[in-house]
């Protein structure tokens, strides 16, 4: 549970103003950036810099908790853009905050979450192999620091980029939900919920949603002055625009494809050495739509709500914002919600002597947080 503003307001206080001790002023190398105060220590500290192998270029520390009934939990997390560079704070709390499960014949409506108490599943060296850069903690967690593929490429130059990924799955009766985040070495955080395992026991063939709802505590540069913009884009004839407008208050927003919406989350004073506002932006990613339901929570995609330490639950979404509050300039929490449409297949399993035997495929959704002028250059260019 995330402390009071007030204590928070103290915490950071003392982060800035106590922990960090400036280097000496004369040095033929800058000294690193000292470390911010983190709540964590062990296994559940995460320190990793980027590239793996020979100097820094980019940095992050990650705290993470293994939470009954929400499974794998971020509770900070910095990034460093330089090794001389500020730590900037991304998030102060980053959870699955439910998972909405319900069946097209309307025989279930499960909130795999909160309406149970379950648990993060055994993690081994088979789900989390040392040799792939895996490396299992305190028996529920898999960290992998692994390739992620192109970062750039420009005819025969060429970057490959690395990331450190986070994962444990719940296990939700017959289902397992694998709940990872992805730190990248370009500052994009990646969440995701994967559903996999058995298909219901009783009706195996029955199609069904997997709506797995974020809560996102962003505090970008720590938790005051930060406000939200509705990324939109809009095309006329020949012509394409893009907007921002503020969301001044609490609200529900609805993401458009075609429209390309985004939120975008900014602190009022934070800005790049070329002088540009920093912000990180939201951006929805889908496999292939997003659903709505008769619940008045399934609605929208995106939700803006006011940081409150007591609203944790996605179904009380419409009630968190009503009467809706100002969230400019404030401490703000952001929503998001995915969808697994699942529709049962022969690759899910079969019926064995009466009995429904197999594990489905998994199936993902998910999110990408990106800097936008957080960085004043492209980090990963010579």
């Amino acid at each position: 549970m995330k402390l009071s503003t007030l204590i928070k307001s103290l915490l950071i206080s003392c982060l800035w103003g106590v922990f960090f001790v400036a280097p000496p002023a004369a040095m033929a190398q800058p000294a690193p950036t000292p470390q911010p105060y983190m709540p964590c220590s062990g296994i559940n500290k995460v320190d990793q810099k980027f590239p793996v192998a020979g100097p820094e270029e980019t940095h992050w520390l990650i705290c993470w908790e293994a939470v009954p009934k929400q499974g794998l939990v971020i509770h900070w997390a910095f990034f460093r853009t330089a090794p001389t560079a500020k730590w900037v704070q991304i998030f102060w709390d980053a959870r699955v905050s439910d998972i909405f499960v319900p069946y097209h014949d309307n025989s279930h409506r499960f909130y795999d979450m909160s309406g149970y108490t379950f648990v993060l599943q055994p993690v081994g060296a088979a789900d989390c192999p040392a040799p792939l850069g895996g490396t299992p903690l305190g028996g529920v967690v898999c960290k992998e620091v692994r390739d992620r593929g192109l970062a750039w490429k420009h005819d025969a130059n060429v970057r490959r980029g690395q990331e450190v990924a986070l994962w444990g799955a719940l296990g939700a009766a017959n289902y397992n939900y694998v709940m990872e985040w992805s730190f990248r070495d370009d500052g994009i955080v990646m969440g995701r919920v994967g559903a996999t395992a058995t298909n219901w026991p009783p009706d195996p063939m029955m199609t069904h949603m997997h709506n797995p709802l974020w809560r996102l505590d962003i505090d970008l540069d720590g938790f005051p002055n930060d406000s939200v913009k509705f990324g939109t884009h809009k095309e006329s004839g020949p012509l394409g625009t893009d907007t921002e407008p503020l969301i001044a208050n609490e609200s529900g927003e609805d993401w458009d494809p075609h429209a390309f919406n985004q939120l975008n989350i900014y602190d009022a004073n934070l800005k790049n050495k070329r002088g540009d506002a920093s912000s990180l932006q939201l951006i929805a990613l889908p496999t292939g739509g997003l659903s709505r339901h008769q619940e008045p929570f399934t609605q929208h995609d995106f939700w803006v709500t006011r940081y409150k330490p007591t609203e944790m639950w996605a179904a009380n979404l419409p009630a968190y914002i009503s009467p809706p509050e100002p969230v400019s300039n404030s401490d703000i929490v952001v929503w998001y919600k995915g969808s697994v449409h699942h529709h049962p297949r022969d690759e899910d399993g079969e019926f064995v002597d009466g009995y429904w035997k197999g594990d489905a495929l998994i199936m993902w959704t998910g999110w990408m947080l990106k800097p936008h002028n957080l960085f004043d250059h492209n980090p990963l260019h010579p």
